[in-house]
């Protein structure tokens, strides 16, 4: 079964926290933004008059717990054995947070714990919680923060499962770029997730503009959640204000020294030379961020900016002619295979005539050729197509390659 919604389990989170915080919370899932919102309120509900201790365990090592091997599964024989309170003594003697848990903290009568990055601090102390969880005094309780929760155990699987069950266990996966079988960023759950914030914070984005946002910053919600607080601070808050189009954001976003080959593309065909340049210079000064807002390496620019450029080139070119055969400029977008950004890929296409269109796949293929075989610094290559493309300066033939 899929993980819900991130904002739903934030909800559940609230909900909970609401009511008082149980004996275990288990907060965990590959999303770090939403772990940390999640634990915020958590920890925000522990009572006033408790002791609280954080425990930072990312240098706790994977291993055992009670000389129990990864991945053994346990059984019932071995939980009756008669050396099952010795283990759990050694257990304690691993793990003794867990002592304060039992009878209040050392000055207060409730205490409680959290573990912060305890993947590890599960593996290896599962067992033991599993046995101190019951003798938790009253008032007291644990939250264990981790990007993922081992269950490979019996007694780690059956604890999870008891846990889920009473509503103690939220798992935040990341939010999905697309919707299932789709292909609309619009529509995704990250472009609705930047216009809801957005909302929220008094400064509403369409969801044009709050895509254009995500392609500017990247998709780490820290820093999309902070670039819309800097435009809160230029724009004021104003929650009875119509939503922002893309172009109201244009000079307001601080990330847009940066660029990258939509951005790229989009310049060359709305023939804004100014911004083609200044595109090609941010990619290679600032760099260009992947889908997962990482920095990219350096050597897969060139292969990236020319690979789309050609696609929006032939795609412009494709419905060019079709709009010269008489094809109504309403459905260029769907018969060239475009469902974002109708609007402005028809424009496109009726700015440049096929002439034109032609003349750019040719200098861009000598573009690409020329990145093969001479080795030529890539900006430069770039700088020299767009001096093809809106100067008209001569594309050499093959042959005329100096190799």
């Amino acid at each position: 079964m899929a993980a819900p919604h991130p904002e739903d389990e934030l909800e559940r989170v609230r909900r909970l926290a609401s009511k008082g915080l149980p004996a275990l919370s288990i907060v965990t899932g590959p999303n770090d933004f939403f772990r940390a919102e999640a634990v915020a309120l958590l920890l925000a509900a522990v009572p006033k008059d408790a002791e609280l201790r954080s425990i930072d365990a990312v240098d706790e090592r994977a291993g055992g717990d009670g000389g129990a091997a990864e991945g053994d599964e346990g059984s019932d024989e071995a939980d009756q054995a008669p050396e099952a309170d010795a283990d759990a003594a050694e257990g304690l003697a691993r793990c003794p947070e867990l002592l304060d848990l039992r009878g209040g903290g050392r000055f207060a009568r409730s205490a409680f714990v959290f573990v912060r990055r305890g993947k590890n601090w599960w593996k290896t102390h599962v067992v033991t919680l599993a046995t101190q969880l019951p003798k938790f005094a009253k008032g007291c309780g644990l939250v264990v923060e981790a990007s993922k929760v081992d269950k490979r155990k019996k007694v780690a699987a059956t604890l999870v499962k008891e846990l889920a069950q009473a509503g103690a266990v939220f798992e935040f996966r990341d939010l999905y770029e697309t919707p299932f079988g789709q292909s609309n960023p619009l529509q995704g759950e990250l472009c609705k997730w930047v216009a809801g914030r957005s909302k929220k914070l008094g400064v509403a984005l369409t969801p044009e503009a709050a895509w254009l946002v995500v392609m500017q910053v990247g998709k780490a919600l820290p820093e999309l959640l902070a670039e819309l607080g800097r435009l809160r601070d230029q724009l004021g808050a104003d929650p009875a204000s119509k939503p922002l189009l893309p172009a109201d954001l244009r000079g307001k976003l601080t990330c847009s020294f940066e660029s990258n080959p939509f951005e790229f593309a989009e310049a060359v065909l709305g023939g804004d030379r100014r911004a083609a340049l200044r595109s090609v210079r941010a990619m290679f000064d600032r760099g260009v961020r992947g889908k997962d807002g990482r920095a990219m390496d350096t050597g897969g620019l060139l292969p990236f900016a020319t690979s789309w450029l050609f696609q929006s080139l032939a795609r412009t070119h494709e419905a060019r002619l079709l709009l010269d055969s008489g094809v109504s400029p309403r459905d260029l977008p769907a018969r060239a295979g475009v469902y974002n950004f109708a609007d402005r890929f028809i424009a496109q296409v009726q700015q440049n005539d096929r002439a034109r269109l032609r003349t750019g796949l040719l200098a861009l293929h000598h573009c690409q050729r020329a990145s093969r075989l001479t080795g030529e610094d890539p900006e430069l290559l770039l700088e020299r197509f767009l001096a093809q493309w809106f100067d008209g300066a001569p594309i050499p033939a093959a042959e005329d390659l100096d190799l």
